[in-house]
């Protein structure tokens, strides 16, 4: 049996257009795989896997004046990248801590509360030399 010209060039197109078809499944699967798969039922959280930040991280943060400490180790990580950044471009300045607060009242400190520790320890200097 022989196949006609015309029947043989439909087939391959047919099967050109076939493959452009799997070419285009196939990039689309490999979007798919490159993206996080999204929890389909309440259970699968990934509540399970959150660390809590570590002892260092937390005394770093406190250090800088940070209260509330963020719950998980990646989001305690997060702050500590974005306040050391805006400190090194001087948009951040750690606050007076409470020993310092309580010096000046006890020196009976009665100006301007300082904005950073580092000018809450410039004026106890002063005010230990009078």
């Amino acid at each position: 049996m022989e196949i006609s010209d015309v029947a043989f060039v439909a087939m391959l197109e047919q099967m050109r257009q076939v493959q452009i078809g799997l070419r285009t499944l196939r990039a689309e699967l490999e979007k798919w795989r490159r993206k996080p798969v999204e929890p389909t039922t309440p259970g699968e959280t990934e509540a399970e896997e959150v660390e809590p930040p570590t002892g260092k991280q937390i005394q770093f943060l406190r250090g800088l004046g940070v209260e509330e400490v963020p719950a998980s180790k990646d989001e305690a990580r997060q702050l500590l990248l974005e306040l050391n950044e805006k400190r090194e471009q001087g948009q951040y300045s750690i606050p007076p801590t409470a020993k310092q607060l309580k010096y000046l009242k006890d020196l009976k400190y009665a100006g301007p509360i300082p904005r950073s520790k580092e000018e809450a320890w410039e004026l106890l200097q002063e005010l230990k030399k009078d």
